[in-house]
């Protein structure tokens, strides 16, 4: 189990020094796969060459690479046409070395094994598409916020408490919404990630700058008795945030996802008398999302996070003391799979905890439909060893959100795709798997009679209506592109957000 130091500095030079490091081995005599896994494998999985398109290879993700190693290939320059601001950041991350660490003959031997072994093309998987069965258990309904002029939802969150749901949007409004109340509840100045009530306390993230970006923007506001605080700022584009008492002391600790960007990590927060003091808990970036459990039956609460952004997988933070952690990568993909959501579900009722997770962010340096993205479920073998049983593919996976919606007994998995096929986004953005049996893992696909038109970022779910059964809020971060045959007064009749009312117990 590795000790991880809550120092991001720290980690980037052992990242540094690991990569000098494997400078020094090229001066043995090693062949092209074997320098390839030790430039590209060492910190992360080697993404397989097979994955990607020769010509995004040539153009986009070698040229980064190549950066990340102080090497200048196609006249790449991370920081070329970048603000004053943002070049100064990137510098400061000390990402890109200023002299490079791998000789010319090496870079060329890893760049030709790359390019020999990289396909023309990865054609589309036509059949994914092919779905005839109408989704019958939710009745969607457009839902229309006040003073929300953005079409850009950013958050959507569900209280139990109030059976309501909170919706930020990319204007900074925060919204309550249910059948029965559309409240603007608050209003910030940049992106809402995340709005919670717990305890008579109010958290609100405010991402900064939604874009990639280095330079840190990011807010937590704390709200508590009518006092407002701030619990962090410059942070570095924090996406999820939750307030748990992790030691049982009777104060909650404020955990924060900051994605980042080049740089990130997974933050905590500790309240003390003079206000809100930081510490890091894991110094990488691409901070998505986390969850507590007791995962080794010790007493503590544990954190399970899900990172992306190179070290992709999932680890688990295990409390050993008071706020004190061991972390252990349990599931590790390569870089281009695009890691996006995942949950704690016990599958198979064993008492265990297993982990559903969807991987299909496709932005940054490889843009193309992934066979590879789609909703992967990793059993738990009963301490904590986790195997992949089960693969559905869906291009541009983005959000899972697991329950037993048809009251059948079993588990189902809804699966929204922000980066959905191009060629057939209509009936890919959403799906619906129901669960037919469960120990054989066969699930039967729906899709809605008419799509819903959208690219879904954000959904939560729960009892809005206090029917007995369990609903759907859905919000798309900007209008369809793809759809050029709808005139502007069309897209503007558009929902942006969709109440989809579960019929099961009507």
């Amino acid at each position: 189990m590795l000790r991880l130091q809550n120092n991001i500095s720290i980690y980037l030079i052992f990242l540094a020094l690991c990569c000098f490091s494997c400078t020094e081995n090229t001066k043995k005599n090693k062949s092209s796969a074997e320098q390839y896994q030790v430039h590209c494998g060492s910190c992360h999985l080697a993404p397989d060459p097979a994955n990607i398109p020769k010509d995004i290879w040539k153009n986009n993700v070698l040229p980064e690479m190549a950066a990340r190693m102080g090497y200048r290939y196609n006249g790449y320059n991370p920081t070329q046409g970048k603000s004053f601001d943002e070049k100064y950041h990137i510098l400061k991350s000390k990402i890109y070395p200023s002299k490079s660490i791998i000789d010319s003959l090496t870079w060329w031997q890893v760049h030709d094994y790359i390019v020999n072994l990289a396909p023309d093309s990865i054609p589309i998987d036509k059949a994914r598409a092919v779905n005839d069965i109408q989704l019958k258990i939710f009745k969607p309904k457009p839902v229309h916020l006040e003073k929300t002029i953005s079409p850009l939802f950013t958050s959507i969150g569900f209280d139990s408490i109030s059976e309501s749901f909170y919706v930020g949007s990319g204007n900074g409004n925060v919204h309550q919404w249910s059948p029965d109340e559309n409240i603007l509840i608050e209003s910030f100045t940049s992106p809402i990630t995340s709005y919670l009530k717990k305890n008579g306390q109010e958290i609100t993230t405010e991402i900064g700058l939604m874009n990639p970006s280095e330079i840190p923007e990011g807010i937590v506001h704390s709200k508590k008795s009518n006092t407002i605080s701030i619990v962090g700022n410059s942070l570095h584009r924090p996406v999820f945030t939750d307030l748990i008492d992790l030691n049982e002391d009777g104060t909650n600790e404020v955990i924060v996802c900051e994605f980042g960007h080049l740089t990130g990590e997974l933050s905590l927060f500790e309240e003390t008398e003079t206000g809100f003091k930081k510490k890091s808990l894991l110094p990488l970036p691409g901070a998505v999302k986390f969850d507590i459990a007791d995962m080794n039956n010790d007493g503590k609460k544990d954190i399970i996070v899900l990172m992306s952004q190179g070290n992709e997988g999932i680890f688990i933070l295990y409390q050993t003391e008071d706020l004190k952690f061991d972390a252990e990568q349990i599931i590790k993909l390569p870089p281009e799979y695009g890691s996006s959501w995942f949950e704690l579900i016990d599958y198979n009722t064993d008492g265990h905890l297993d982990i559903v997770m969807v991987n299909g962010d496709n932005a940054d340096y490889s843009i193309f439909p992934k066979p590879y993205h789609g909703l992967r479920l990793f059993m738990n073998n009963t301490k904590n060893k986790f195997e992949q049983e089960w693969f559905y593919p869906i291009y541009g996976a983005t959000k899972v959100l697991t329950a037993d919606y048809d009251a059948d007994g079993d588990l189902d998995f809804v699966v929204t795709a922000f980066f959905a096929d191009i060629s057939n986004p209509e009936s890919e953005g959403f799906h619906f798997l129901e669960n037919k049996n469960s120990a054989t893992y066969e699930f039967e696909e729906h899709t809605f009679e008419e799509p819903l038109l959208g690219n879904w970022l954000v959904m939560d779910k729960g009892d809005v209506d206090s029917d007995g059964d369990l609903d759907i809020l859905l919000g798309s971060f900007k209008l369809p592109t793809y759809n050029t045959q709808l005139k502007d007064q069309e897209k503007a009749n558009i929902s942006k957000l969709w109440f989809l009312e579960n019929q099961t117990k009507l």
